[in-house]
């Protein structure tokens, strides 16, 4: 990924891998945002066990951080456990923090992307399955937006599915994780794509939707496909 007119870099701390593209190099202040928002979430871990393990919505409580509150309230759109959305939501906290210096700022987290800015962008989604060179354009908002994708057979997320992969376009990189893990959870063949689309037309929250599986494509909404 090496878009034009961005400086491109990565950004790691313990599981969280970033590539980061900004108008200039913004390393120092993706490091401390990202040093931030993981102490922040590894300290509510610590105290609140069930918030990690959970398949399922549980309780927040009120002195949570921000990203633990909307890791909550994505679980509880979509009826997943909150770490469903980890991935999308440390990138769209350091994204959003990248704004301040950046009026341009993309953020992939292991295939979970936050980006802001204006125009189009196109994004290959590699799906190990025989659309591995799927291609999707999306336009891109000013204040930021999500594309995440969750897979069953590429890379170490849990999926109760079998999609190759299933991407969701939203307006928040939190949300779109979530969403694209509870609609991973029930695709298993490609007989599932249509009313799985059916089914995420029903959220306001998803703006749009790729799903691949058994080498059957479908899409629906913001999301053109190249």
């Amino acid at each position: 990924m090496e878009p034009e007119g961005l400086t491109c870099y990565e950004v790691a701390l313990g599981e969280s891998d970033l590539y980061v593209c900004t108008v200039g190099d913004r390393s120092k202040t993706a490091k401390e945002s990202l040093e931030i928002h993981r102490r922040e979430l590894e300290e509510y871990l610590g105290k609140h066990l069930s918030f990690g393990t959970s398949f399922r919505p549980v309780p927040i409580t009120s002195d949570a951080p921000d990203i633990v509150l909307d890791m909550g309230k994505a679980a509880e759109v979509f009826d997943v456990g909150p770490m469903a959305s980890v991935a999308g939501a440390i990138a769209q906290y350091v994204g959003t923090d990248l704004l301040h210096c950046s009026p341009e700022v993309i953020v992939e987290n292991g295939g979970d992307i936050f980006l802001a800015g204006a125009g189009k962008r196109m994004v290959r989604i590699f799906s190990g399955g025989q659309a591995s060179g799927l291609d999707v354009v999306v336009e891109m908002q000013p204040g930021g937006a999500g594309l995440c994708t969750s897979s069953a057979t590429v890379g170490p997320s849990v999926s109760l599915g079998q999609s190759d992969a299933v991407t969701v376009f939203a307006p928040t990189a939190t949300l779109a994780d979530a969403a694209a893990s509870a609609i991973g959870n029930v695709v298993v063949t490609a007989e599932d794509i249509k009313p799985a689309l059916e089914w995420a037309r029903e959220f306001d929250e998803i703006m749009g939707v790729v799903i691949v599986v058994e080498g059957s494509v479908g899409a629906w909404g913001e999301v053109e496909l190249t």
